[in-house]
Order: C-alpha cells, then sequence, then structure tokens
C-alpha cells in the first residue's frame, strides 16, 4: 500500500514510508500492518493539536474463542504468562484489546478499544466502561496492543526537538495538556498538564520527582502541545491501522456535550469520509437555525493559546440539500470535500439527547 499526503495544514507531513512485515506470535502468525512515520510542525508561543496517527506495533493478534461478559478467550494456544499486559511500574506498559472484523459475517465491535486489565495464559479481561462484547462473534480479530505514553511519543532523546525540556519546575517550557475526556458539558478545560523536568514527565501539581513517563494516551484522542517561544517538530512512527476505528461519543440528556477526538490515520481525511453519517452516531441537522451535532476544527498555524475553533460544521438534511455545511457558510455551499489533516484532533459536539446513552462512531479507513 502506497500513501503520499499533501498540503496538510496543521503540519507539515515530510514523509510516510508504507510496508508490510511478516512476524509470529506464540502459535499465530499474522502479517503485520504497514508502518510509517510523520512530522508535525507545533507553532511557537501557541497551543497545537496534535495526535499519534498510528498503533504501536501490537503485542498479539489472534482470533476469538469465546467471550464471557468482560472476559475474552483466545483460539489456540497464546503462550502467555499471566498478567503479561498488566502494568508492573516504570517503564513498563499498558495495553488494549483492539477489536476487529469477523471471519465470517460482521463484529458490531469491530474497531472498539478496551484497556486489558488481567490476562491468563490464553485469556484476556478488558474494561467494558459500561459497554457490551456480547455480540462480537467466535473468530473475530482481536490484537493486543501498548498504548502510547508520554515517554514514548516524546522519549528524553527528543528533547530540543520534539519539546524543550524546563529547567526549573517554576518556569516550565514546553507542556503537554491533555484533554478531560470524562467532563460535562463544552469548552472543556485541561485534566492533565505535563512539562519535561531532571529527564521525567512531570505533572503539574505533583511532586517533580515523580514519573510519569508511563502515563498512556488514548489511541482515539488528542493532546496539546503548547510552546512558549521555540517552534518543536515532533515525528511520529508506528503501524498504520488498515481496518475500522470505533470512537464512543458521549452525549447528555440536559446539554452539549463535547468529545475530544483523533482518528488514527496517517493520511488527511475529508468530511465525506469519515463515516460519521453512515450510522446513527452524528445527528444530523434539519433546519440551519437548529443545528444537531457539529464538527470543530482547531488552526495548526495559527499562532494563539486556548484557541477556538476555526471552523464549525455539521451535516444538512433540508430544502437546501443534503451534506456538509459550514456555520456562517451559505446553506447551499457543500463542505463535504473539507479535510481534516493527519496527526491532529477536533471536537464533535453533541446535542443533547433523550437518553444521554454513548454513541458509537465507527471509522473506516480511506486506503
Amino acid at each position: 500500500m502506497n500513501v503520499l499526503v499533501r498540503n496538510v495544514p496543521l503540519s507539515v507531513l515530510t514523509a510516510v514510508c508504507l510496508f508490510g512485515v511478516q512476524s509470529s506470535h506464540g502459535q499465530t502468525s499474522v502479517t503485520t500492518n504497514p508502518v510509517g512515520y510523520v512530522q508535525l510542525t507545533c507553532t511557537a508561543a501557541s497551543d497545537t493539536i496534535v495526535s499519534v496517527p498510528f498503533t504501536k506495533p501490537p503485542a498479539y493478534v489472534g482470533t476469538v474463542a469465546s467471550i464471557s461478559g468482560s472476559t475474552v478467550t483466545i483460539s489456540g494456544t497464546a503462550g502467555w504468562t499471566a498478567n503479561q499486559f498488566v502494568y508492573s511500574g516504570s517503564g513498563t506498559s499498558r495495553y488494549y484489546a483492539l477489536m476487529g472484523a469477523a471471519t465470517s459475517g460482521t463484529d458490531p465491535k469491530d474497531g472498539s478499544t478496551y484497556t486489558v486489565v488481567a490476562n491468563g495464559t490464553n485469556t484476556l479481561t478488558v474494561s467494558l466502561n459500561g459497554d457490551s462484547l456480547s455480540t462480537v462473534p467466535a473468530g473475530s480479530t482481536i490484537s493486543v496492543i501498548p498504548y502510547w505514553t508520554l515517554g514514548t511519543v516524546f522519549p528524553p532523546s527528543a528533547s530540543g526537538t520534539a519539546f524543550i525540556a524546563s529547567t526549573s519546575p517554576l518556569f516550565p517550557e514546553t507542556e503537554i495538556l491533555v484533554p478531560n475526556y470524562s467532563g460535562t458539558g463544552t469548552d472543556l478545560s485541561a485534566s492533565a498538564t505535563y512539562f519535561f523536568y531532571n529527564n521525567i514527565w512531570c505533572l503539574v501539581g505533583d511532586s517533580v520527582s515523580n514519573s510519569h513517563n508511563d502515563d498512556p494516551l488514548m489511541p482515539d484522542g488528542y493532546i496539546m502541545v503548547r510552546n512558549p517561544d521555540t517552534t518543536t517538530t515532533l515525528t511520529a512512527m508506528g503501524n498504520v491501522l488498515t481496518g475500522n476505528f470505533m470512537i464512543p461519543l458521549a452525549t447528555s440528556a440536559t446539554q452539549q456535550q463535547d468529545n475530544s477526538v483523533a482518528i488514527c490515520r496517517p493520511v488527511n481525511t475529508s468530511l465525506n469520509n469519515l463515516g460519521l453519517t453512515s450510522g446513527s452516531a452524528f445527528a444530523v441537522t434539519t433546519s440551519p437555525l437548529f443545528t444537531q451535532d457539529q464538527v470543530l476544527i482547531f488552526s495548526g498555524t495559527e499562532a494563539a493559546l486556548d484557541k477556538s475553533a476555526t471552523a464549525t460544521y455539521f451535516y444538512y438534511m433540508g430544502t437546501s440539500g443534503t451534506g456538509w455545511r459550514l456555520v456562517g457558510d451559505s446553506i447551499t455551499n457543500d463542505h463535504g470535500t473539507d479535510t481534516i489533516p493527519a496527526g491532529s484532533g477536533f471536537v464533535i459536539r453533541k446535542a443533547s439527547t433523550a437518553n444521554g446513552n454513548t454513541a458509537f462512531w465507527q471509522n473506516p479507513p480511506t486506503y
């Protein structure tokens, strides 16, 4: 598979080198996804919203034999040791299970991710967070993948390039802000802020002697790189996700709800190709006077802190046509070819719903 990306307004995507490799784990032989890299420019005196558009290489790929509650039994002999996928201290990894396509028929959870909380020799127990795996058929693909962390996306060796280290905790240089994924309402403040000091990532409000290098970064979320006076370049490398990618979208029964999201794709993706409107995850607008769900995009080149959205879109089905529309533009102008840059993030603002239930958006690959 060959992918070439041009004209990325958020950042300069200098190269994507993709190739397939063969690997094996235990008794399971798999062809891994293609791999590649991108370079993202994070502007000085600004917040830049970025995401890693790759996964880390999977530790295991196999198929589902059966599922009971939150425990998945793997087909065949996995060859695992007990709790090898559970975080066990500094320098070790946390893992998530990525559900894949069914061998025959359809897996409704294709593309969903769940944190691994325990494992046996051929079982995985995951955190469902209110979801259910009861509809996953036997024979569906499952991958076990390490989370990206602060220390793997921004390793100490990248100091001076991907970030600027702080010489004093009182005057932090580059800061990494993590969105509030569990907050309610709109325009949510960051839930955590980190800075690099004394060769470790430190959390604002915690002791600077506590390392947060292993804090995980969500595969379906973004981070904000806040640079004071120096432009930095983040190089992201990893596996290209070639299957579906499921993103849960929180809703509220009483108010609009913001979801800070990113898609794990190393290519620019048009609004038409997001897959947002192919199911029930995104509420369409039938009157421009009463917009329903919205997509908020943020500039990657504007130098500013605490940025407001530079473009807000909604999907319209009404007397003036059908398609993606831009707030502030004519209702007749279609914006379906407007793109979300690779390695960026955005906000999906869900309108209130009758029950406040989480919606699930399945994003398909476009390559």
